[in-house]
C-alpha cells in the first residue's frame, strides 16, 4: 500500500525531476519552451528550484513513497504572498538559463492566471504531476486526498487551473467543476479554471 505524506526539503531534486518529466509534454510548458531539445533540462532546473524554495516551504506538498507523484497546495490565505528574500535570490539563479522569450511567455501566462484567480478563501492546487512511468496508477488521486479531506472537514473550497484538456475529467471525478476558460495571448494554450465546493460531511 502506498503511503502519502508531506514532502521534505531534502527530496526537492528528486521530486522536481519527476515533475519535469510529468510536464514535459504539457501544453503550457511546450508553448513557453518550444525547443523540445532543451525543454526537459530547463523544466528540471525550474521544478527543482521552485519545489525547494516555494512549494515545500508552504508545508502542504504531498508525495508518495517513491516520489513519483506530488501535489503542491497553497493554503487558504497564502496565495499571492511575495516570495521571501531568500527565495527571490534563489529564483534569480534561473535568469541565466531562461531566455527573454521564455521569461515573457511565462509572465504572460501568469498574468492571465492571476487576473482570474478567485478572491474567496480556498485551497489552491498549484501543481499536480506524476512521472509518466507511473501515470494511470492512482497516484495522482492519492496525493490530492490529504488536502481534499481537510477541505471537506473545514468546508473550504479548492481551486486549480488545468493546463491539459485531457485532465479536466480527472479533476471532475474529484468534485471540481469548470468555471472559466483562460486564453493565453501570443497563441498560447487555453487553460481551464476549476472550482471545488466542499463535500458535505455525513
Amino acid at each position: 500500500m502506498t503511503t502519502i505524506r508531506r514532502a521534505r526539503l531534502d527530496e526537492s531534486s528528486v521530486i522536481g525531476a519527476a515533475q519535469a518529466r510529468a510536464f514535459n509534454d504539457d501544453p503550457l510548458q511546450s508553448w513557453a519552451i518550444p525547443n523540445a531539445d532543451h525543454r526537459l533540462a530547463l523544466l528540471t532546473a525550474m521544478f527543482e528550484l521552485i519545489t525547494a524554495v516555494i512549494s515545500i516551504p508552504l508545508g502542504e506538498s504531498y508525495v508518495d513513497d517513491d516520489l513519483a507523484s506530488a501535489a503542491f497546495w497553497v493554503p487558504p490565505g497564502r496565495w499571492g504572498e511575495a516570495p521571501t528574500l531568500e527565495a527571490r535570490a534563489a529564483l534569480r539563479s534561473l535568469e541565466g538559463q531562461l531566455d527573454s522569450d521564455i521569461t515573457r511567455r511565462f509572465a504572460v501566462a501568469n498574468e492571465v492566471m492571476h487576473a482570474a484567480h478567485p478572491s474567496e478563501s480556498h485551497w489552491y492546487l498549484q501543481g499536480l504531476g506524476t512521472d509518466p512511468s507511473r501515470q494511470r496508477t492512482g497516484l495522482g488521486s492519492a496525493v490530492m486526498q490529504p488536502v481534499l479531506q481537510r477541505a471537506d472537514a473545514t468546508s473550504t473550497p479548492c481551486y486549480l487551473e488545468s493546463t491539459k484538456a485531457d485532465n479536466v475529467a480527472f479533476y471532475e471525478r474529484h468534485g471540481f467543476r469548470v468555471t472559466a476558460t483562460l486564453d493565453i495571448a501570443e497563441s498560447g494554450p487555453t487553460l481551464v479554471a476549476m472550482w471545488r465546493e466542499p463535500t458535505t460531511q455525513p
